[in-house]
């Protein structure tokens, strides 16, 4: 068990968290990223998996039909407004849409009773080994750790929700990854670890973990993994952390509760310093370190280059000298029109930074796990407590 006065920190910032996802609403049935952005399918998304981490049961019970045509609906439109339709199987923005998608209707209790089947089928690769392949993955190529987890959240899905016989492409998909498995524990031939290898390839980690797959190289991958941490237990190429940085991390720290007592030390400093970072309206942000463009930032970024060698001072270097450009003053993405502050707390962080802390909690201590409400599908929110949990859609 954790220390009383850490159980009560933790209940305010879960409190703090709630209040945050409330001040994201636009009436029934959206939400929006930011308190300044317009409301986006993904917040929708974001809102229910961060009101489910909170168990927050009434709410996800209460309006689970408007939420359930707004998802169906938001997928929809995304859809027929892409300009190839036979691109999707390779166009992030919609693949991450779906598969969001389906599990928030995880969430709901919706999916079983309909299981977005054509979208989903029409997804599968017709030769899976080729599309990883065009992909990068084995290469370990940027962004192609989430193309892989998504061609295996649909293969299982096809499976347990569709009666598909995807069991030997589910095992192929393991297979292939096993064998292009470099010896840090990722994939690519890159001379040594970075950044870059975990926080790609931690998204072929929640599939092997969803499967039960614990392989040998998962304790070498932590060790890789741990480290890059720096003084305050963030993970990412620049100060302050990232909401995926550091929860990538700790997903691959966390793959057993003997490799999390391992690396408990680590793992409390990043609890602790995530719960000191939560904003004061109850959200988290990307970064508190990149901006302002203030003395005392700009030394934090050259302290986190100094602090490394080789290949991730090289990586950390030109993330440093690249985040100085105006360009890079907001962060752009594709889940809205509206660019955030690096400091401004939206639906995405605040989500991946309290989903961390819950995974430290559940693993160190698996008595709290119970506490959280991890997703019992396969992909991002899920935690092996929930594994064989009665599904309720």
């Amino acid at each position: 068990m954790f220390p009383e006065n850490t159980a009560s920190e933790l209940e305010a910032a879960r409190t703090r968290y709630h209040d945050f996802i409330a001040r994201t609403r636009v009436g029934e049935s959206a939400f929006r990223l930011t308190e300044k952005s317009e409301s986006s399918p993904y917040a929708l998304c974001f809102a229910i998996f961060g009101l489910q981490l909170l168990r927050d049961e009434e709410q996800l019970r209460k309006h689970a039909a408007a939420w359930d045509e707004a998802l169906r609906r938001n997928l929809a439109e995304l859809r027929s407004n892409r300009a190839v339709a036979a691109e999707l199987g390779r166009d992030k923005p919609y693949l991450q849409l779906l598969s969001f998608t389906l599990s928030a209707l995880s969430v709901i209790g919706t999916l079983r009773h309909a299981p977005l089947r054509e979208e989903v089928l029409a997804m599968l690769p017709a030769n899976l080994e080729q599309g990883l392949s065009d992909a990068g993955v084995f290469q370990g190529r940027a962004r192609s750790g989430n193309h892989a987890m998504f061609m295996a959240i649909l293969l299982l899905h096809a499976g347990q929700y569709l009666g598909a016989d995807t069991g030997a492409l589910v095992r192929q998909w393991v297979d292939l990854h096993l064998r292009h498995m470099n010896e840090r524990g990722f994939w690519g031939n890159a001379a040594g670890m970075s950044h870059l290898q975990f926080q790609n390839g931690y998204h072929q980690y929640e599939i092997l973990e969803y499967l039960d797959h614990h392989h040998p190289r998962w304790d070498a991958a932590a060790a890789n993994v741990a480290a890059l941490a720096d003084s305050e237990g963030h993970f990412a190429p620049y100060p302050g952390g990232g909401g995926c940085y550091d929860y990538d991390a700790v997903f691959i720290l966390t793959g057993s509760p003997a490799l999390a007592q391992k690396w408990r030390a680590l793992l409390m400093t990043t609890r602790s310093t995530i719960l000191q970072e939560q904003g004061q309206d109850g959200g988290f942000a990307e970064s508190l370190r990149i901006r302002p463009r203030s003395p005392g930032n700009l030394l934090r970024s050259w302290r986190h280059v100094a602090a490394s060698t080789g290949v991730v001072r090289r990586e950390r270097a030109r993330m440093a000298l690249t985040l100085q450009r105006p360009k890079h003053d907001r962060i752009h993405t594709h889940w809205t029109a509206y660019s955030r502050h690096w400091g401004e707390s939206d639906l995405w962080d605040s989500w991946f930074r309290m989903l961390t802390v819950a995974r430290i909690d559940a693993t160190l201590d698996e008595s709290s796990a119970a506490q959280w409400g991890f997703i019992d599908y396969p992909g991002i929110g899920f935690h092996p407590s929930v594994r064989g949990a009665e599904r309720q859609q």
